[in-house]
């Protein structure tokens, strides 16, 4: 077999891959590479002074001793000041080096909401030396103070690495001496800031035991990275979740996508990542290939499906209540709240064994630690929720990171101030601490290679003695040796003799963990070879084969979020050398494989192989039975399998017939349905060939599969082989789902039967819903008269209405209005959305609304929006007067919040019916925010938003479109059956739009779409409470502001 390393050039030589960028020499600067900003390379005299403009006092309540020595902790464990304010501020990271010193990111530059960031300030990097190892500094040191939007700082390989949104920037320090040796570099440009969330910016970076340094970035700030002047086709999309960056070959990648607001990440002794979130669970496996949950967003790529969720078994916030209802204690009792930043898996040697691989995360507003205890289950991990190591009684306490040092020690960033990610209460610039946590009850003593300060400096050790480091039991000296071993080996000072050393150490060494670590440090070398590889797949630990498979697939381009990019379509013979030859082996391993780790692996390297090769691997992997139900491999399959639906249908069809895992099958049937149209023949091999199986389960998963590629469209051509597909089914108990299909497929005795079903009164209800849904689909010609009479029925009514309303006709709106106090009063609103979806049907709405017929109240500002997007100047002059004039100027609508912020301090909320609030929330908003786990999932949650904060409140009420993030911007579409509909866009793909209203989700054909046109403004309305009386508002904010869930009154 080739060496996976064959393709890579020797140090100090060029290197071009992954969007023709050249490998970084990491002790010189190439001239003309990179771009430069300045950096000065210590404190500059004209450092701004840093400003505060929070609101809730000058100075923290209590010192940083008081804070230390308050703070609640296990028996035997003591806290103590390592730094505090004015050497410290505003600490946002830290980092460690070979000689034992703290680095540290101060940033200055972020800002509350309305400035955001304020570029008259500067951020700064320091480092710190404990020259005596007592646990406080005795030395501080500037590094450079002249980078802006610092957030995260990394040391190693000839320099100090900084995450400076848009860019990641690289300042040289060759010698170590904590002097730059000149500017800082761009190495990395595209890390874009949103202009809502964006305190979700890239941040975090930490070398991995790979030699990769990674970095995280979350959701609401997505990019596209790479090497300055890469031109953007050739970019690497970052949709949130953990990005790469190899320093040797310049190659970077994003692994993994998703999630909300990563901000902590570290690796297991098995070498396996884990990253912090907040919000929508707190814990992650970063798996390299996954596609995570999102908070209120589809993935981007439309045909994942189906995401994969976090890994943990709870919650830190009561997920029945809001997550503002996790603070200020009230979530203590699960763990603080939903807000965490840091991840350390302690593996420092020095703590009680109870201690050692477990996770540490700081609760934000729990202000506290909190550990999670990783369990290997199946394919991947859950984390058990441990007791809370740690509890801060100062209420400025907000933890950033935690590290454990090289005495095996902890040290805790702390941000020190009153406000949080969204920072409504100002920032306080001047104050910051780092605690050192130390044990010194029973059995405690110095890890083995402890060391403190610059005077024991591991850049001077032997090779040999690197090499033994590895064996302590503190991680620290493993990932500093390894670290030192690179840069020699970056500088060419490192020799084959060297490698020999370390690779004869990791052969005869007969502990697991010093294998693993030593192959690990083979592997950030470079130094695999082909013998070195498939020891590794032949190992008896299963841990040592999943390295292995990693590794060999290492160097191979992945996909990022959106499938296969630029580096993987256009350099394919070189980016994928070794692949072909490696197939065979994974393959099986794939086959035999008892380990459900290493098989997890395999289905993570799919997305690393080129397209044409995938099937291959992933057919004997879907066909162990024993991952069904697993939490990630199946899903990962898919991820790897989505591009060959274009490149290779046939083989899809092929591996799904075969395959035993439902997940796998229902996506795939999925994908190649939704190409029935150009490209039959693949769904008619899978319904032919799961028709001969005679499997019921295989059965139930096409149908599933199919019905959701056909949601919302009218007819498609019946595909070969479905009729004996269909009598197989049916006689597996499948007939009502074969029915609505075959309605979908022109089936005529289906669709009289579906008729039938309709307007049976003794039948199931949801049946009968679910039929009629069908007839609205298929539009049959005696629809019509089939809505007209189940609009009767007030178990069928609202459906019907939604059927006549595909009619373009007047006596409609006259029908629907007739009827409408038989309407149940929940389901109202979907009524009104109807009769504002056309002219015709809108002005007789507004004759409804003038005689009192319909209450004003029963139209929100959504509907009165939708009524001006007709374009009708009479409507829209007539709905004006009827309803009222929605506020538009930035005027008037801070005059409105000026007022209502004068109304609600007069103490009016405390006597409000939060009950009552609870139904005009539900009415007005429930349908795209949750709030105490109820509502909609399609704008954000508003059980973490800030809630007690008025001016974020209001203004987000009152002028939702102020700021709007790309992802709730409306869309007005215009049907060609006459309608106007406004809405987010959830979906979007060639066959059909999936579309929010205020009111509804629909699915309609793409070719039924006349005109859409994407506005600047928020789905959210204008004007949402203008119609509202004084009451109303008062119940309403007292509901949104309060604490806890409360009942639905009984009479609203």
């Amino acid at each position: 077999m080739p060496s996976i390393y064959a393709f890579r050039c020797p140090p100090g030589a060029p290197f071009t891959r992954h969007g023709d960028t050249q490998r970084f020499h990491v002790l010189a600067l190439v001239a003309g590479l990179m771009l430069t900003v300045a950096a000065t390379t210590a404190g500059a005299d004209d450092f701004p002074t840093p400003i505060n403009n929070d609101r809730d006092g000058d100075a923290p309540v209590m010192s940083a001793e008081q804070a230390a020595s308050t703070m609640q902790l296990p028996d035997g464990f003591s806290a103590r000041v390592f730094a505090a304010e004015p050497d410290v501020q505003n600490p946002i990271d830290m980092a460690w080096d070979s000689r034992g010193r703290l680095w540290v990111a101060e940033n200055y530059t972020y800002s509350d909401r309305s400035e955001r960031f304020n570029r008259s300030l500067r951020d700064r990097v320091i480092f710190f030396v404990d020259q005596d190892g007592d646990g406080r500094s005795d030395r501080r040191h500037v590094f450079t103070d002249d980078v802006q939007m610092l957030t995260s700082v990394e040391v190693g390989l000839g320099g100090v690495w900084l995450m400076c949104p848009p860019q990641l920037l690289f300042i040289p320090d060759a010698e170590g001496d904590g002097v730059a040796d000149g500017p800082a570099e761009v190495i990395l440009d595209g890390f874009e800031v949103a202009k809502q969330n964006y305190h979700n910016f890239a941040n975090g970076l930490r070398f991995g035991p790979d030699g990769w340094l990674y970095g995280r970035c979350g959701g609401s700030c997505p990019g596209r990275i790479g090497t300055p002047g890469t031109p953007d086709e050739q970019r690497v999309a970052l949709e949130g979740g953990i990005w790469r960056y190899h320093p040797t070959t310049s190659a970077v990648e994003v692994i993994n996508a998703g999630t909300t607001n990563p901000w902590g990440h570290d690796w297991n002794e098995a070498g396996d990542l884990f990253f912090t979130n907040t919000v929508i669970g707190h814990l992650w496996h970063g798996i390299a290939g996954a596609h995570f949950r999102r908070p209120f967003t589809l993935d981007p790529n439309r045909h994942t499906y189906q995401l994969i969720d976090f890994h943990a078994d709870h919650w830190h916030f009561d997920t029945g209540g809001t997550w503002q209802a996790s603070r200020d204690g009230a979530a203590n009792d699960f763990g603080g709240g939903h807000a965490h930043c840091g991840a350390m898996i302690y593996r420092g040697g020095k703590w009680p064994d109870i201690y050692d691989g477990k996770l540490f995360t700081l609760n934000l507003h729990g202000r506290r630690a909190n550990v999670e205890r990783l369990e290997r289950i199946g394919g991947g991990y859950v984390a058990r929720h441990e007791p809370d190591f740690m509890i801060a009684t100062d209420p400025w306490f907000r933890g950033m990171e935690m590290s454990y040092g090289p005495a095996g020690d902890v040290y805790v960033l702390d941000w020190s101030d009153t406000g949080e990610c969204h920072e409504h209460t100002g920032v306080h610039r001047t104050s910051g601490r780092i605690y050192q946590i130390r044990y010194e009850g029973s059995g405690a003593g110095a890890t083995s290679n402890a060391v403190a300060g610059s005077p024991h400096d591991l850049r001077a050790k032997s090779v040999e003695s690197l090499v033994a480091l590895h064996t302590s039991d503190n991680a620290w000296f493993v990932r500093q040796a390894r670290l030192v071993l690179q840069s020699r080996q970056a500088a060419g000072t490192l020799t084959a003799d060297d490698i020999r050393k370390i690779r004869a150490t990791c052969r005869i060494a007969a502990d697991i963990k010093l294998q693993a670590r030593l192959a690990y440090t083979l592997w950030a070398l470079r130094s695999l070879n082909d013998a070195d590889l498939e020891r590794l797949l032949k190992h008896s630990d299963e841990t040592m084969r999943a390295i292995g498979v990693r590794a060999i697939a290492d160097s191979w381009p992945i996909d990022d979020v959106m499938g296969p990019w630029h580096a993987s379509l256009k350099e394919t013979d070189k980016g994928f050398s070794g692949a072909s030859a490696w197939l065979n082996r994974m393959v099986e391993l794939a086959e035999t494989e008892d380990s459900a780790s290493v098989r997890l692996s395999l289905a993570s390297t799919l997305q690393r192989l080129p397209v044409n090769l995938r099937t291959k691997l992933a057919s004997p992997l879907t066909r162990r039975i024993q991952d069904e139900g697993d939490h990630n491999i199946p899903l990962l399959i898919w991820y790897g399998l989505m591009p060959v639906a274009e490149q290779s249908p046939d083989q899809l069809a092929s591996l799904c017939v075969d395959s035993r895992l439902s997940t796998v099958r229902r996506n795939v049937t999925r994908r190649l349905a939704e190409d029935i149209a150009s490209s039959p023949e693949p769904l008619t091999q899978i319904l032919r060939g799961v028709a001969a199986s005679d499997d019921a389960d295989a059965m139930a998963d096409v149908i599933t599969g199919l019905s959701a590629a056909v949601r919302g469209v009218r007819r498609v051509d019946r595909p070969l082989g479905w009729d004996a597909f269909a009598a197989a089914a049916k006689q597996n108990g499948l007939s009502r789902q074969i029915q609505n299909l075959d309605v979908v497929f022109g089936s005529g005795q289906a669709l009289e039967a579906i008729t039938e079903l309709a307007l049976d009164g003794s039948a199931d209800p949801a049946q009968r819903l679910a039929a009629v849904q069908t007839l609205i689909d298929s539009r049959p010609d005696n629809l019509f008269e089939v809505c007209q009479k189940l609009l009767r029925d007030p178990r069928t009514n609202v459906v019907a209405a939604k059927g006549l309303s595909t009619f373009d006709n007047p006596e409609v709106a006259r029908m629907i209005l007739a009827q409408y106090n038989r309407f149940r009063a929940p389901r109202r609103p979907e009524v009104v959305s109807l009769l504002v979806s056309r002219v015709s049907f809108a002005d007789q709405l507004i004759d409804a609304l003038e005689s009192n017929k319909i209450p004003r109240t029963d139209v929100t500002a959504s509907q009165v929006r939708q009524i001006h997007s007709l374009a009708d100047a009479s409507l829209s002059n007539r709905i004006d007067r009827v309803w009222g004039k929605v506020r538009v100027s930035p005027i008037e609508k801070r005059r409105q919040i000026e007022a209502l912020k004068s109304d609600f301090a007069t103490g009016v909320l405390k006597t409000a019916d939060a009950r009552r609030g609870r139904f005009l929330f539900e009415k007005n908003c429930g349908t795209c925010h949750r709030l105490y786990g109820s509502g909609g999932n399609v704008g954000p949650d508003l059980t973490g938003a800030n809630r007690s904060n008025w001016d974020y409140i209001l203004e987000n009420v009152i002028d939702p479109s102020a700021v709007v993030d790309k992802d709730y911007r409306m869309t007005v579409v215009l049907l060609a059956d006459g309608r106007v509909v406004n809405g987010l866009v959830l979906d979007e793909n060639d066959r059909t739009w999936t579309i929010q209203t205020a009111t509804d989700k629909i699915t309609v054909a793409a070719d039924e779409i006349e005109e859409a046109q994407k506005t600047e403004k928020s789905a959210m309305p204008d004007g949402l409470i203008d119609a509202m009386s004084d009451q109303d508002r008062h119940d309403l904010f007292a509901y949104l502001t309060g604490p806890t869930q409360v009942p639905l009154p009984e009479q609203p």
